[in-house]
């Protein structure tokens, strides 16, 4: 019998329920730095998590080591004296969304491809200036979960991961000059040397340093920012905090609350996309579920818990790893594109700011939406023309009344992690700059 097997049927002689959720995996990485090789590492992790339901209380444990599954159950008969109040029963089988997770070519990535990737990448940047500093990392995951409950549910899934990032720096008597783009998928990506030949295009740009004044201005955000003024609005539809009274959004159901040119889902059923799965952490599938059409706030997201606290249903987005219980959480957001490119939004500005890195999350108050964030990499517009990088510049504000502002949606996404989105032109923020 084996181990994650063991767990459950230990615990059902002690539990009204439970529920094992089993994961093994291994990790591969080769990186460079300061443009040589710095390491090539692999590491492999084993664990089981397990949930049980005893006298109407959850209990939860997790350990690595598996050689005591006997220990592994007291624990979590001895968490459920003090866990929280049950709202759920663990699910039945009900099928599996049909969604790709696994590609076999991750499984096969050889070490040495990203070790010649790596090179061809440095050596491309040194040919434009011999004075660069490049870093590349490619990383792989193979990984396994089974989940198991009482109520008959036993499923399955291996799944992988990929992901190369690029850096390259430059330092100046004036500072330090640093931009990086990457690319994630469950799937080997080979997109590197475009992001090469994007960055380095960006360091030309940078050439010339320009100072911008303070003021009310055009603003455009890359794709690659836009998680930043997503945030309140992902962390505003989870249940979680809905539940709790601090969520933005809480009672805000079918109300317009932005740009109606908005629509953003949630979505785990795109293949190969990092955050899919064929069923959540508790073994709901995944669905498509849609956050905002037309700016109209349309769903929460749940966890079983969550939902059975706020009377609802689960949405399929019980996130988890072993190591941790459920969590209502955001899989793949997907921001619909709109009907402008992003050289037309640049021509369409007289004075302006394109801000394609910024510093930290910056973030002063999540939830309310503010925000205030040193620009790392961004471009003044000046009739309709990138004309420099700007210097020593911030942009504040708040992400509620920017997107009730907006220009335009760009007509080009991207993909920046589990977030597909395109870049968005807003009317007017502040700005806060020295003009030289």
């Amino acid at each position: 019998m084996k181990i994650e097997e063991n767990v459950l049927e230990l615990a059902k002689k002690k539990a009204d329920s439970a529920e094992v959720i089993y994961e093994e995996g291994e990790s591969k990485s080769v990186s460079f730095e300061n443009n040589k090789l710095k390491y090539i590492h692999s590491s492999s992790v084993r664990g089981i998590g397990l949930r049980i339901i005893k006298n109407g209380r959850i209990g939860f444990s997790t350990t690595t080591d598996l050689r005591d599954p006997e220990r592994l159950v007291a624990a979590a008969m001895r968490s459920a004296q003090f866990g929280q109040e049950v709202r759920f029963e663990f699910p039945s089988p009900d099928g599996l969304s049909a969604v790709k997770i696994f590609d076999k070519s991750v499984a096969d990535y050889p070490s040495q491809n990203a070790i010649t990737g790596g090179k061809e990448a440095i050596e491309k940047s040194l040919a434009v200036c011999p004075d660069y500093l490049c870093g590349v990392d490619t990383g792989s995951t193979v990984w396994m979960r089974r989940l198991l409950n009482s109520n008959g549910l036993d499923v399955s899934k291996p799944s992988t991961s990929f992901g190369t990032g690029y850096n390259v720096m430059l330092t100046k008597d004036k500072g330090l000059i640093s931009i990086s783009e990457g690319e994630s998928s469950r799937r080997v990506t080979t997109g590197l040397m475009d992001k090469v030949q994007k960055s380095l295009e960006k360091m030309r740009l940078s050439d010339k340093e320009v100072r911008v004044r303070s003021g009310s201005h055009p603003v455009i955000f890359a794709a690659k920012t836009m998680n930043l003024l997503l945030a309140p609005f992902e962390m505003g539809c989870n249940g979680k905090l809905v539940q709790k009274g601090v969520s933005p959004l809480a009672g805000k159901l079918g109300e317009k609350v932005m740009d109606e040119r908005v629509t953003i889902y949630d979505d785990a059923t795109i293949d190969f996309a990092v955050g899919s799965y064929p069923l959540d952490g508790e073994g709901t599938p995944s669905s498509r579920m849609p956050l905002f059409e037309k700016g109209v706030l349309k769903n929460y997201l749940f966890d079983l818990q969550t939902a059975g606290m706020m009377s609802a249903k689960t949405t399929g987005n019980g996130n988890r790893g072993f190591g941790s219980q459920p969590s209502p959480g955001c899989t793949n957001v997907i921001v619909q594109p709109g009907d402008m490119k992003l050289k037309d939004m640049i021509k369409d500005i007289r004075y302006g700011v394109l801000v394609d890195q910024v510093l930290g999350g910056g973030q002063s108050n999540v939830l309310a939406g503010e925000f205030s964030v040193n620009i790392d990499l961004g471009f003044l517009i000046e009739n309709g023309e990138l004309v420099g990088r700007v210097k020593d510049c911030m942009i504040a504000g708040n992400v509620f009344d920017a997107f009730n502002n907006i220009a335009a949606i760009g007509s080009e996404a991207e993909w920046h992690g589990a977030d597909h989105l395109p870049p968005f032109y807003f009317k007017g923020l502040n700005v806060v700059g020295q003009e030289g």
